[in-house]
């Protein structure tokens, strides 16, 4: 650094000094605020704050921090090099200075006996505004769940001693995550599962089409005796995994044909009610006088028995649907009857299926049989990991477009019957807008793309959008909790999962430089 700029920056230092912006906030309605401070104030978007007003101590979320220009004051200056020849004694200027301002929300008001929630305060003039001390954060997120249910879902980014929580009732609305890969999203939908798990009693029906939750059931370390890993222990026995033939579950994932309406079949089939007229009519006719369970073996034969049903038994022969390992042998019992009201968790390994058609088979069957029986109003967590497998925003897919038209149903009506959905994917892209615009929860971890804030943005207009471009500068693990399940928008570091993880990355050795 040269001498003359190290005596320019002195010189501002000494500006500063003299002319320091006040770092005050102001609120008209009690409600919002405004501030405004040095570059110095030390407030980030999404932490508590203080505006210290009078004899109270106001409790503010900040929602927008940026850096303004303003002109600073007019200067008389001396001039000592000439300037084109010219001899200049003496000029003015008015050099431009930087500070903050930003907005926030009051949230309450806090005194030696604690921090109480209130709806609005009493509005303020200008008042010193101050970061939250730790011992402030503490007792804002002590008192923000208002004695609601809580899980304690990692730690908060402003202060990391001090525990995030979510409100447990919040999962009754329908919750995105999005996250990129790479983000810690797979070890944060466990996270929270284990905690739903271990919390609460709502049934949990989680579809996995990679087998990363397929260990939800176990600890990673079975020497473990913290308290999470006791209690985990104490429910992983009502945690069900079913999967494949070949996988060495006790619980084999198998259908059978008849699990299927009519018009999946049909789609199964690549049949459509009006181009193919004749087959449709026939496959109608001869599942008319099958009494259920049946097979796609037993819908051929039945087929090949009648002269109009020879082309539907061949097209099911050529298709060699009836070969898949999907279906259910003697002495199995199909998917569909699974009793969510008997078991605290079902993780339906989708992933260990050979094909797309029959990963998306058992998600229709599972899912219809969830939306046919939703008027007992049974509460349940439906679990779509990967979403953008299931429910994608486009498709040409006829089975694909049919559990995405499910899947928006389920959206739009099921919350009053007690369907609760939580989708995760990578980019909100990706997944059926008629679903995401469903959502009330959000759970975002990091993203690098500015047009995926945007679109995020548009789904989620009660999160302040600053918060939102937050993500693009998340680390590992770092998530934003929004909506219904969070008192406010809550910035944090996920905490330690007891089950084994799924989804890690594959190990980069390769990249090892040897001699």
């Amino acid at each position: 650094m040269d001498d003359r700029f190290e005596g320019l920056r002195q010189q501002r230092h000494l500006l500063y000094d003299r002319f320091a912006v006040a770092q005050v906030a102001v609120s008209s309605d009690g409600l919002e605020v405004t501030f405004a401070g040095p570059m110095e104030t030390g407030v980030r978007v999404g932490g508590f704050a203080v505006v210290e007003v009078a004899d109270r101590c106001v409790v503010v979320q900040v929602r927008s921090v940026e850096v303004v220009e303003r002109e600073g004051p007019e200067l008389d200056l001396e001039v000592r090099e000439q300037v084109h020849g010219y001899g200049v004694s003496a000029a003015r200027a008015r050099p431009m200075m930087r500070a903050l301002h930003g907005s926030a929300v009051t949230l309450g008001e806090l005194d030696s006996a604690g921090f109480t929630v209130l709806p609005r305060t009493v509005p303020f003039g200008e008042s010193p505004i101050r970061p939250a001390t730790a011992g402030e954060v503490a007792a804002v997120a002590a008192g923000l769940p208002a004695g609601a249910a809580t899980l304690d879902v990692g730690v908060l980014n402003q202060a990391p001693q001090v525990a995030a929580q979510l409100r447990a009732t919040g999962f009754g609305r329908h919750t995105f995550m999005c996250g990129q890969s790479g983000s810690g999203k797979t070890y944060t939908t466990g996270g929270l599962l284990e905690r739903l798990l271990r919390r609460t009693s709502l049934p949990i029906l989680v579809f996995d089409p990679n087998s990363d939750h397929v260990h939800l059931g176990a600890t990673a370390d079975p020497a473990d005796e913290s308290p999470a890993a006791v209690r985990h222990r104490a429910v992983a026995g009502d945690v069900y995994v079913a999967r494949a033939r070949g996988f060495g579950s006790p619980f084999t994932l198998c259908l059978d044909f008849s699990d299927l309406e009519v018009d999946t079949q049909a789609l199964l089939l690549r049949m459509h009610p009006v181009r193919d007229l004749d087959d449709f009519h026939a496959l109608r006719q001869v599942t008319s006088t099958l009494t259920a369970p049946y097979s796609a073996a037993d819908v051929a034969a039945a087929a090949a028995a009648t002269p109009e049903g020879a082309r539907l038994a061949k097209r099911i022969a050529n298709l060699g649907i009836a070969d898949w390992e999907l279906w259910r042998r003697e002495g199995e019992r199909s998917a569909a009857d699974f009793d969510i009201r008997t078991k605290r968790c079902v993780v339906v390994d989708i992933g260990s299926l050979p094909t797309p058609d029959e990963r998306t088979a058992v998600v229709l069957a599972l899912l219809g049989r969830r939306w046919a029986t939703r008027r007992r109003r049974d509460p349940v967590l439906l679990v779509i990991d990967e979403a953008h497998n299931v429910l994608p925003a486009a498709t040409d897919n006829p089975l694909l477009a049919a559990t995405t038209d499910l899947g928006t149903l389920i959206a739009g009506e099921g919350r009053k019957f007690g369907l609760h959905l939580f989708v995760a994917t990578q980019r909100p892209g990706k997944v059926h807008p008629n679903v995401v615009s469903q959502c009330d929860n959000l759970v975002l971890m990091r993203m690098n793309g500015a047009a995926d804030i945007a679109a995020l943005a548009g789904f989620f207009s009660h999160v302040p959008r600053p918060m939102l471009e937050q993500a693009t500068g998340f680390g590992l693990g770092e998530a934003l909790f929004a909506g219904p399940i969070a008192p406010v928008p809550v910035l944090a570091k996920v905490g330690r999962r007891v089950s084994p993880q799924g989804g890690a990355d594959v190990p980069a050795t390769w990249a090892e430089v040897t001699s």
